[in-house]
């Protein structure tokens, strides 16, 4: 038997305003509030099912419930009617709450249509929103901290999102080259945001724990003054404005945080497996929410565009590597496809496991399974490359290519190995190798499974040693070190958004403090055909690679011997 429309309010709608602070107890509900309604030029008496009441007991907004069976949207007009009257009697247009018991849809009638929400709002939450929508002031009218995001590209895209939030747009993404400032970008949106008091609370997500913490230094360089906690292990940070979070660590909380918490939602690296892992948090909250990413637009799914509000297949805002390159603020790369044996086999589409399965991969995304991440360890494909000759060959080339300094040391150098007992082997196989080096820490495993990665991590990139981090997943994204001048691709990878998140780690630009030179370019050694995978085709290396400065001495001299 389908319930009425009372029993719709005392069954569900009663329960649902109860989880979020609403009761009679609390003196903060009242129950079918009269109004007097204007309609076909008279006066009409009509109710309200819930007046929720801020603090001064004035309606702060308004509850219209149909029952289960009905559309929760039929309500609006007698909802929009309700509205008025309280617009005349306090000055104060009422927000909007229709429901039924299984659809609640939120209308801030001087911002937004109506839209659906997980649930009622807390009266805090209300009460922000009612001083933001009193006092914020138009963005364009407000001016961008260019010590910030002083670029050209930064700028406009900051203007693009700020345009599309006057117009009433709530999902935005940032397509931007790794290195070219996207974490700084979104840092002057954020603080445009807080000083138009058109945010004030900011929640910014990403995938891996050293993000967060670059992330988190980066808020306090630039926004001082501003409240920045962390949330991590059930931890809730109270009292801050912007919260910082992997995904993971906000999956533990996130349930104890009210509806309309957040004002913002930043998803770094946003491609559509985070949203099939973690969709539980985008469903929550009733924010903005901003993707960022680096994956190039003819490599983001179609799911993905129409998350961020970008059905026609066009970004808020693209700003592509070539672009970068070519404006001079970043560098390109050069491929050399390695010769060792190392490689099994060449990468073909077919031979992707489950690429022509498109049902098989549809099920995997909706289990949260994204095939294109996959894990090698205590695969076939692991014990076969982990053997010692086989690396050694690897070390040995990559040794032999790599870009050097000077002194005949590489450049900082990230080789990407397919599992923690791959990056085993390879260090050993240094170790065996160059022991000379080694015992100077020239390479180092920097993954989950070491202890104090992090602080190796710090060392790769502020000290002189280690020159080469052997990583598995840990350093894929994300991880600002402009002097790699060398990256080896020594495991497949079939995920179109890591490939490119790769690939920036060797994007930035660089001039070697003792010699002034400057880097023109950076080198990728591919073990696994990846490029052509990903049907590349990318300028190569030139025949006589980069050489250190001795070697370069004794060329010229045995050439102006031969001239004599």
């Amino acid at each position: 038997m389908t319930p009425t429309e009372a029993q719709t309010r005392q069954q569900l709608i009663d329960v649902q305003l109860a989880q979020a602070g609403w009761g009679a107890k609390e003196r903060n509900l009242l129950t079918e509030y009269l109004h007097r309604i204007a309609e076909d030029g008279a006066d009409t008496l009509g109710f309200s099912d819930y007046a929720l009441l801020a603090r001064n007991l004035q309606p702060l907004a308004l509850v219209e419930v149909k029952r289960s069976s009905r559309d929760e949207l039929a309500g609006k007009r007698q909802a929009a009617g309700c509205a008025d009257d309280i617009l005349r009697r306090f000055g104060q247009d009422p927000f909007i709450f229709l429901a039924n018991g299984k659809t609640i849809q939120f209308w801030d009638r001087e911002r937004y249509p109506p839209r659906r929400v997980s649930g009622f709002f807390s009266r805090e939450d209300l009460e922000r929103l009612l001083h933001q929508r009193q006092y914020a002031e138009p963005l364009h009218r407000v001016e961008i901290n260019h010590a910030i995001a002083g670029r050209d590209y930064q700028l406009e895209a900051i203007r693009r999102v700020a345009e599309a939030i006057d117009q009433a747009r709530r999902h935005f993404l940032l397509v931007m080259a790794t290195g070219s400032g996207k974490t700084r970008t979104v840092i002057a949106l954020i603080d445009l945001l807080l000083r138009a008091k058109r945010a004030q609370r900011i929640l910014f997500l990403a995938d891996r724990r050293e993000l967060v913490r670059q992330a988190i230094g980066a808020i306090r360089e630039h926004l001082p003054n501003e409240s920045v906690g962390r949330l991590e292990a059930g931890e809730l940070a109270p009292g801050a404005r912007i919260h910082v979070a992997t995904y993971p660590s906000m999956m533990q909380v996130y349930s104890q945080f009210s509806v309309a918490h957040y004002d913002l939602i930043v998803a770094d690296e946003s491609h559509r497996s985070i949203y099939n892992r973690y969709q539980a948090i985008f469903d929550r909250f009733d924010a903005l929410q901003l993707g960022l990413t680096a994956t190039p637009t003819d490599f983001i799914d179609h799911n993905t565009f129409q998350l961020f509000g970008c059905e026609d297949g066009i970004p808020t805002f693209n700003y592509p590597l070539e672009q970068a390159v070519a404006d001079g603020y970043l560098v390109a790369h050069r491929v050399l496809q390695a010769q060792t044996s190392f490689q099994v086999r060449g990468i073909h589409g077919s031979e992707i496991p489950l690429a022509a399965e498109p049902q098989v991969r549809e099920q995997l995304a909706r289990q949260g399974i994204d095939i294109e991440e996959l894990d090698f360890a205590g695969t076939d494909l692991e014990k076969t490359i982990t053997n010692i000759g086989t690396n050694q060959t690897l070390v040995r080339e990559f040794m032999e290519k790599c870009r050097k300094d000077v002194l005949g040391l590489p450049h900082k150098a990230i080789i990407f190995a397919v599992s923690h007992a791959h990056a085993k082997r390879l260090y050993e196989s240094f170790n065996a190798l160059y022991p000379d080096y080694q015992r100077r820490g020239m390479a180092e495993i920097i993954d989950s499974h070491m202890e104090r990665a992090e602080l190796t991590l710090d060392d790769f990139k502020h000290r002189d040693m280690p020159r080469v981090a052997i990583s598995v997943d840990m350093l894929d994204t994300g991880i600002d070190v402009p002097p790699i001048q060398t990256l080896m691709l020594a495991k497949p990878v079939y995920s179109r958004v890591k490939f490119w998140q790769m690939i920036g780690r060797g994007t930035r630009l660089y001039e070697d403090p003792l010699t002034g030179a400057r880097k023109k370019d950076f080198l990728i050694i591919d073990c696994w055909n990846n490029f052509d995978y990903f049907q590349l085709n990318p300028e190569g290396e030139p025949d006589h690679p980069s050489e250190p400065l001795p070697v370069r001495l004794f060329r010229l001299q045995g050439n102006r011997i031969k001239f004599c």
